[in-house]
């Protein structure tokens, strides 16, 4: 059993191939030991309070600023709403100002007759 058998299979490996190129003149070197399997990984821990707490921050914050961005929309919606409104109400008012019709034609009828004579047109 030599110092390295602790080590990672890849560090031992490293450190052989290391070992080999610094002794260029062939002398003897070790065997290579069959590499171990690895070991399974270790089951994740479950997440603790902490880590709990901390993505429920997390989600809060992301929803604030979700709900900031619709408030942002809301309040645009609401001024372009506002001013069609005021566009429509202007429109409207212009027309409706014009409450009596007018007719040419009584003006007309009441006017002196003209000295040009229409019929030499």
């Amino acid at each position: 059993m030599s110092n390295f058998d602790n080590l990672p299979p890849e560090m031992q490996q490293r450190i052989q191939n290391m070992i080999a190129t610094a002794n260029p003149n062939g002398a003897p070197q070790q065997q290579q030991q069959p590499q171990p399997a690895p070991k399974p990984a270790a089951p994740p821990k479950p997440p603790s309070l902490m880590d709990h707490t901390i993505a429920a921050r997390q989600e809060i914050a992301a929803a604030r600023q979700e709900i900031a961005a619709l408030q942002q929309q809301m309040q645009a919606m609401g001024q372009v709403i506002d001013a069609v409104g005021n566009a429509v109400g202007q429109l409207y008012g212009m027309f409706h100002e014009q409450s009596t019709p007018t007719t040419y034609s009584e003006d007309f009828q009441a006017a002196p007759p003209s000295p040009v004579d229409d019929t030499d047109y």
